[in-house]
C-alpha cells in the first residue's frame, strides 16, 4: 500500500511539473511581448520560495525547471529581445537558483534515523560485506538484512588483528540472531565473543546478551564464570527459560542461546576459552597447520545448571584463531568440519580473505546463518613487558621501586617514574601485608599506557575505603585510585591480580643552544 501511494504521488508531481513549465513559459512570453523585457520577477522568486518551503530534492527540480524554461523562452522563443536583456534575465534566474541551493543547505534538518534500525538492533544494511561482521551493529543472497547485531567496524586492538563476516543462505532465516564482538580488557588483553540466539525476539535477546557480556567482561571474570552469569542473565530476561535441575537433563525453553568467550593475553601468548553450545574454534598455526580445539562440550545457555569449563591454549605470535557460530544443519557434522578444514588449509592473501573463505565453507544449506570472527595474534616482548618475582618481605618494596625506575629509564619514561613508583609501592605493600606468596610485579608499556600489575596467591579482594585522620593504614588503594586513570582486580584460578593503568608521554629530547 505504501508503494502504491508513493507511485501516485510521483505521477501527480510529474503532472504538476509539466503544468508549471507550460505556465512559466506562457507568463514569460506574455510579459515579454513585443521584444521588451517587462518581467515581473516570477522566475526569480520561484526557486527561492521552493527552497524555503519544499524538501531539497523537489526544490532542486523546480529550480532546474525554472532555469531551463527561462533559457528556452528568452534564448530561443523570443527573438526580439536584445542580447543585453536576454543576458540579464538568464543571469538573474541562474543567481536565484544558486541562492536556492544556499537556502537548502542552510535549512535545519531533523536528525537522521537509519532506515535499517529496528527495535534494539543497530546494524548496517549489508551484514555480509565488510570487516563489520560482528556485534552491535549485506546480505549477498537475501533481499533484506537478517536478524543480527553487526557493528559498523570491529575494534582493532594493537595486540590482535580482527576480521569478521556474517552471511545467510538463500532461504528464510527465521527467528535467529548472531553477534561477534571484541572487548579491550585490562593488561592489554582482549576478550573475543561469538554468540547466537534462536527463538522469539531473537534480535532483541542477542542485543541484551551482548550488552551483558560487555558488562561482565569489564569485571574481569574468567570465561567459565562469565558464561555462568550470562546464563542467569538470560533466565531473568526470558521467563520461558527453565533449566533442568537434575544432573545433565536438558531444560525446555523457546529461547536457545550459544556463546563462545575467549580471553587472549599478549604478554603470555595464552588464550582461555569457554563455550556454551558453540562449535569448537579452529586455530591456524604460523606454519599453516589447521587444528580444531577440543573444548569441553557445554550446553546452550539456560539448558542446564551444570557449570561450564574453560580450556587454556598457547597461541604463538602470528597464530590465527577462528571463532564462529552456525545456525543450520551440519555445523557439527564431519562433512561440515572437513569443508571448513579444507578452506582454512588453503593459503589466503589476507585475514579478510580467510574469513570470507570460512564463511563460504560453512554455508551448507539455504537456511544456514553463519558469523565468523578471525583473529591473528601478536605478542608483547621484553621491550614492552617487564616481570619480577618478589619475596614476601617488606624489603621487597624498595627492590620493586628501584627496578621500576631502571626499567622506565630504559623505556624513555622517566617523566612517569614518580607516579609509577608510588603506585608500585602501594600495590606491593598491600600484597606483602594482606596477601600470600607467590608475589609478582609486572609492568606493561603498551599503546601510550603504562600498566602496573601485582599478582599474589590470595583470592581476597581489596576494597577501597576512606581512612580516618588518625588511622595508620587504609590509604594505599585510595592513593592508587587518585594517581591511576583506571584500576581494578581480576581473579584467576590461583590467586588474584591488582592492576592500575595511567597514560604517559615519552621523554622529550633536550636541545642545547
Amino acid at each position: 500500500m505504501t508503494t502504491m501511494t508513493a507511485t501516485r504521488l510521483n505521477r501527480w508531481l510529474c503532472v504538476l511539473l509539466v503544468v508549471y513549465l507550460v505556465a512559466s513559459c506562457a507568463v514569460q512570453l506574455q510579459e515579454s511581448a513585443g521584444g521588451l523585457v517587462r518581467w515581473s520577477g516570477f522566475s526569480v522568486l520561484v526557486p527561492v520560495t521552493a527552497a524555503a518551503l519544499l524538501p531539497m530534492r523537489r526544490s532542486l527540480v523546480i529550480g532546474v525547471a525554472t532555469l531551463a524554461a527561462s533559457v528556452a523562452t528568452y534564448g530561443f522563443a523570443i527573438h526580439g529581445v536584445s542580447a543585453g536583456g536576454r543576458t540579464v534575465v538568464i543571469t538573474a534566474v541562474a543567481l536565484s537558483f544558486a541562492l536556492s541551493l544556499a537556502v537548502c543547505r542552510a535549512r535545519p534538518r531533523p536528525p537522521n534515523v537509519p532506515a535499517h534500525t529496528t527495535r534494539k538492533q543497530a546494524g548496517p544494511p549489508d551484514p555480509a560485506g565488510s570487516r563489520s561482521a560482528a556485534a552491535s551493529e549485506a546480505p549477498l543472497a537475501v533481499p533484506a538484512s537478517p536478524p543480527g547485531i553487526l557493528p559498523a567496524a570491529l575494534p582493532q586492538p594493537a595486540v590482535v588483528e580482527l576480521a569478521g563476516h556474517y552471511r545467510t543462505g538463500s532461504g528464510r532465516v527465521g527467528t535467529r540472531a548472531q553477534w561477534l564482538d571484541a572487548i579491550p580488557l585490562s593488561g592489554a588483553r582482549v576478550g573475543l565473543v561469538a554468540g547466537a540466539v534462536s527463538g522469539p525476539n531473537a534480535d532483541a535477546t542477542a542485543s541484551e546478551l551482548r550488552a551483558a557480556v560487555r558488562t561482565l567482561a569489564d569485571v574481569d571474570l574468567q570465561p567459565e564464570e562469565l558464561l555462568t552469569h550470562l546464563a542467569d542473565v538470560l533466565a531473568r530476561l526470558r521467563a520461558d527459560v527453565r533449566p533442568a535441575h537434575d544432573t545433565g537433563a536438558p531444560g525446555t525453553s523457546a529461547v536457545s542461546a550459544q556463546c563462545l568467550y575467549a580471553v587472549y593475553d599478549p604478554a603470555s601468548c595464552r588464550c582461555t576459552l569457554a563455550g556454551a553450545g558453540s562449535p569448537p574454534p579452529a586455530v591456524i598455526a604460523p606454519d599453516g597447520t589447521v587444528t580444531f580445539l577440543d573444548l569441553p562440550e557445554g550446553p546452550p545457555l539456560g539448558q542446564t545448571d551444570l557449570p561450564f569449563e574453560a580450556t587454556e591454549i598457547d597461541l604463538p605470535e602470528g597464530s590465527l584463531l577462528l571463532l564462529y557460530t552456525h545456525t543450520g544443519t551440519g555445523a557439527r557434522d564431519s562433512a561440515g568440519r572437513e569443508e571448513l578444514f579444507s578452506a582454512l588449509a588453503r593459503p589466503q592473501p589476507c585475514l579478510d580473505a580467510t574469513c570470507r573463505s570460512a564463511v563460504q565453507a560453512l554455508l551448507d544449506a539455504p537456511h544456514t546463518q553463519v558469523a565468523v570472527l578471525a583473529v591473528r595474534t601478536h605478542a608483547l616482548d621484553t621491550r614492552t613487558v617487564a616481570t619480577w618475582e618478589l619475596p614476601a618481605d617488606p624489603a621487597a618494596v624498595s627492590y620493586a621501586r628501584t627496578h621500576t625506575a631502571e626499567k622506565l629509564a630504559a623505556w624513555g619514561l622517566t617523566d612517569a617514574a614518580a607516579t609509577t613508583e608510588l603506585i608500585v609501592s602501594e600495590l606491593v605493600t598491600n600484597a606483602i601485608r594482606h596477601a600470600q606468596p607467590p608475589i609478582q610485579l609486572r609492568l606493561i608499556h603498551h599503546a601510550g599506557s603504562l600498566v602496573c600489575e601485582v599478582a599474589d596467591g590470595s583470592s581476597t579482594s581489596p576494597h577501597l575505603r576512606r581512612a580516618r585522620t588518625f588511622d595508620e593504614n587504609g590509604r594505599g588503594l585510595f592513593i592508587v585510585a587518585q594517581l591511576a586513570e583506571r584500576w581494578g582486580t581480576r581473579h584467576g584460578h590461583h590467586g588474584k591480580t591488582i592492576w592500575a593503568e595511567h597514560t604517559h608521554a615519552p621523554d622529550q629530547p633536550t636541545t642545547t643552544a
